[in-house]
């Protein structure tokens, strides 16, 4: 839903679509490359439409193609098709539901671009069009801003907590899935691998249900709970406190652990059971947690390495608000919204000083 212009693209239907008219007045303007500031996915093409009152949109569109030069055509072209569904539906009941920090459809349909071809209908999503992924915004060789990352990550964690209140769970935060509009207004994108409670997706069986770089350990290591709860929304709050970790040391939750992990016990070589291991993980987990307030600013440090020990416990039973662990509320992200809500109002009246020592 950002923009980086390429060139010497193949000649699949939905690669074919810069110029063309779509309904309702939106004209494909440009294509996009299918690397840097975007999210799109594998089986997709994305462009930049405009329309008669030059709005601009970002598109995303199936490409039925590469779905059948896959090894599995028939289980490719049934997984893309199911997942284009539940994203629009998933994107609908958003709108529907106003949430204001989760990226807006504008529009979908299908425009036929070579009836001769079984993948010449192209069907694609319109989405509000971002200045950039929040990759775009970190510099860390040359600034950076206490105020704007703090009132970011509690944009973030307000997205997810709206995401939860529809019992939708995102399953794949990262940073390219964070879009900035204007600076100062940051919305999560990409609901491709979001799952419903209560609905059925076809990735549900999945371990890792988003980009293994940014995996929750247990997934890493093939343990899915059977609680819903403690799975997705667990899962989630891995995400956002990886996302914090991200934010202050340009790194992963998941990469930091992983560094602090002997070979025995990394999870590409391990064996056994994931509770077997925890121990281990968990050891890991406190000398990265170490580490990473090395890079935080002295002002704010003790409050955002007892956030992201709570959301990042590598025991998915125990992540979450500690004082709250068995009840209901347990996976609740109020108290986090609240927390970095306060701490980016003290940063942006200057309480706080962004300098890293201590």
């Amino acid at each position: 839903m950002v923009s980086s212009l390429s060139s010497g693209f193949t000649d699949s239907p939905a690669e074919q679509l810069q110029g063309k008219l779509l309904t309702n007045g939106w004209r494909v303007v440009s294509r996009l490359s299918s690397s840097g500031e975007m999210t799109g996915g594998t089986f997709s093409a994305s462009y930049i439409e405009e329309n008669e009152k030059g709005e601009r949109g970002f598109l995303k569109a199936l490409d039925y193609s590469r779905a059948l030069k896959s090894n599995d055509p028939a289980r490719s072209l049934q997984a893309l098709t199911a997942a284009y569904n539940i994203e629009r539906d998933l994107l609908q009941l958003c709108a529907n539901k106003r949430l204001s920090r989760v990226i807006r459809a504008i529009d979908s349909g299908k425009i036929d671009i070579d009836r001769t071809r079984a993948d010449g209908v192209v069907e694609y999503l319109i989405f509000e069009l971002a200045d950039h992924d929040i990759r775009g915004y970190l510099d860390w060789a040359k600034s950076f801003d206490l105020a704007w990352t703090l009132r970011t990550l509690h944009q973030i964690a307000t997205g997810l907590f709206q995401l939860h209140r529809i019992d939708v769970a995102h399953q794949d935060l990262k940073p390219s899935n964070i879009l900035v509009f204007a600076k100062d207004i940051s919305k999560i994108a990409d609901l491709g691998r979001a799952t419903q409670k209560q609905v059925t997706a076809p990735y549900d069986n999945d371990i890792v249900s988003g980009d293994p770089t940014y995996a929750p350990p247990e997934q890493l290591y093939g343990y899915a709970d059977a609680d819903w709860i403690r799975r997705r929304l667990g899962c989630d709050l891995y995400h956002l406190g990886s996302m914090i970790v991200f934010f202050f040391s340009a790194a992963s939750m998941t990469a930091m652990i992983k560094s602090y992990l002997a070979s025995a016990h990394d999870w590409d070589s391990w064996g056994g059971t994931y509770s077997e291991v925890l121990p281990y993980v968990q050891d890991a987990f406190s000398k990265a947690s170490y580490i990473i307030g090395s890079y935080i600013p002295a002002s704010v440090r003790a409050e955002i390495i007892k956030i992201v020990g709570e959301l990042c416990n590598p025991d998915p039973g125990k992540r979450g608000v500690s004082k709250r662990l068995g009840h209901y509320d347990q996976y609740s992200l109020e108290r986090y919204i609240s927390r970095l809500d306060f701490l980016a109002k003290r940063a942006e009246l200057g309480i706080f000083d962004g300098s890293v020592s201590g």
